[in-house]
């Protein structure tokens, strides 16, 4: 959790999300993003994820 990995969220609904997971645990994990609101994400929300370059 210490290397700040870019990281793109694809969730069940399509929608996609890009940041930095600040934190995470059994049911949730926290999304840091630039120039939007961080989020609280439910795990059961997300489709999948990867890694990504930083813009």
């Amino acid at each position: 959790m210490q290397s700040k990995t870019h990281m793109l969220v694809v969730l069940t609904d399509g929608e996609q999300l890009e940041g930095v997971i600040e934190w995470y645990d059994r049911d949730c994990l926290k999304l840091n993003r630039v120039g939007a609101p961080n989020l609280l994400l439910y795990k059961h929300c997300i489709k999948y994820m990867y890694k990504v370059e930083p813009e």
